[in-house]
């Protein structure tokens, strides 16, 4: 027994060695899984970072086009706010100097209407410097606000393409761990698509119509005034039924419009005095007619040379003819100078309804709840798996055999950009569009074709 015990001596030692080697193998095993999981997660979380940043970038710069277009909706209206002010500067000041005529004959009234209308010139004068500058700086070709915005929406809109969106998530996923790279997946054209300048005549009607409806009552006009001059019988006096005929009226009218086309701003504001005279063959009937016209005014902002004359006809200017016809004559003459005036209109410094980006609703799947889409693809070096973050060196024989896709970890992530009204917005039903900043940015489940699309950069 004793020589069979001796003979048995050392055989649980070497199954102890044996077991304790499996057990560190496992061990070891066990570790390097748990490492690449817990890099896999990193990876995947730096992905959506990345993809998420990518999409708000995005959808600012899609808001920073809404934001644009406000602001050239602002500017047009500005410009036809400064051609109003000419206009019916140049009407008081009309208006000022036959007042102070007519007030000659009584020299008492005639003083006080000398220093209104001196008063009125003046401020004709700096209403006139003061309008053509804001309209250079807000609407001349190629230097106004308005094209500096247009070009803005061009470069940011370049800014969230695939390329820039790939600067961006590779970025976002560096500030992770500076281990990490990502990149934009194409996206065949999709986000290109997704908007277009609106160049064409029929395309800036759309923005024709917002800037009209954006005007104030005073711009947009009528500027109508009827007054009846209680103190000044008609020629046809007790003849007709209504007491008003019996005495002369002030009729003023004036308006604002955008007119021929979309490339010319014009005002005109008229007034005149009106009288009831007998018309027909035997002189049976009394018709209100324009007897005196007491004061004219226009302007205009064209894209080309002055018309110097009023086509739109706003307002129902048309109904003082005689004060029209001066108005149109002091437009034409040296480019609506008049005397005295050292400071003209200049022909193309207004560069006409703006040519802004928005979205391309032809191109949408669904234009009530049209969204674009980034997806991102992320990656690390299998070598950095084990990498100590706090020593940022690589951890020795503890590196993976580099077993994954051409040696590295990958991951995928999606985000979309969509239009949705916040809280606070009135409860309405309203259409995406690019002139209210509602964009934001969410995570997505990767689609399909941006699974595939991420398999075939891997391989």
């Amino acid at each position: 027994m004793e020589s069979l015990v001796r003979s048995q001596r050392g055989q649980a030692l070497a199954f102890a060695l044996v077991l304790l080697v499996l057990g560190a193998a496992g061990l070891f095993y066990m570790f390097r899984t748990g490492q690449t999981l817990a890099h896999k997660t990193r990876l995947l979380n730096a992905a959506d970072a990345a993809a998420f940043g990518a999409a708000v970038w995005r959808a600012r710069v899609l808001n920073f086009n809404a934001y644009a277009n406000r602001a050239i909706i602002a500017q047009e209206v500005a410009v036809a706010q400064a051609v109003t002010l000419q206009s019916w500067s140049r009407h008081f000041a009309q208006f000022s100097r036959n007042a102070s005529r007519m007030a000659s004959v009584y020299p008492p009234l005639a003083a006080v209407f000398d220093t209104l209308a001196d008063s009125a010139e003046v401020a004709r004068e700096l209403a006139q410097a003061t309008a053509d500058l804001e309209i250079r700086l807000r609407a001349a070709p190629g230097t106004g606000y308005k094209d500096l915005l247009q070009a803005s929406q061009e470069l940011l809109t370049l800014s969230a393409g695939v390329f820039g969106s790939s600067a961006v998530a590779n970025e976002v996923a560096r500030a992770n761990d500076p281990a990490f790279f990502a990149f934009a997946l194409p996206d065949a054209g999709a986000y290109s698509a997704f908007t277009r300048r609106y160049e064409s005549d029929a395309d800036r009607e759309r923005l024709r119509d917002l800037v009209v409806r954006s005007l104030d009552d005073f711009t947009r006009g009528p500027r109508e005034t009827d007054l009846v001059l209680w103190g000044l019988p008609s020629s046809c006096v007790l003849s007709i039924s209504s007491p008003s005929a019996w005495f002369q009226m002030y009729r003023k009218r004036g308006g604002t419009a955008l007119a021929p086309g979309l490339d010319r701003w014009e005002a005109a504001d008229t007034a005149s005095l009106h009288d009831n005279r007998r018309r027909g063959l035997f002189g049976q009937r009394c018709r209100r007619v324009e007897w005196l016209p007491l004061g004219w005014g226009a302007a205009e902002a064209s894209l080309e040379a002055p018309m110097g004359q009023v086509v739109a006809r706003e307002g129902g200017v048309e109904i003082n003819p005689a004060a029209l016809s001066f108005a149109e004559r002091e437009l034409s003459d040296a480019g609506g100078l008049q005397s005295g005036e050292s400071v003209p209109i200049a022909s193309g410094d207004y560069s006409g309804i703006a040519r802004v980006r928005e979205l391309a609703y032809e191109n949408l799947s669904s234009q009530r709840y049209p969204q674009t889409r980034v997806a991102v693809l992320a990656r690390a070096d299998a070598p950095s798996l084990f990498r100590n973050p706090a020593l940022e060196r690589p951890a020795g024989r503890l590196r993976p055999p580099g077993a994954h896709a051409g040696g590295r970890l990958w991951a995928v992530s999606a985000a979309r950009v969509h239009f949705v009204r916040p809280p606070s917005a009135p409860a309405r039903q309203e259409y995406a569009s690019l002139y209210n900043p509602y964009w934001e940015a969410r995570l997505a489940t990767p689609s399909l074709v941006e699974r595939l699309e991420a398999e075939a950069h891997v391989d």
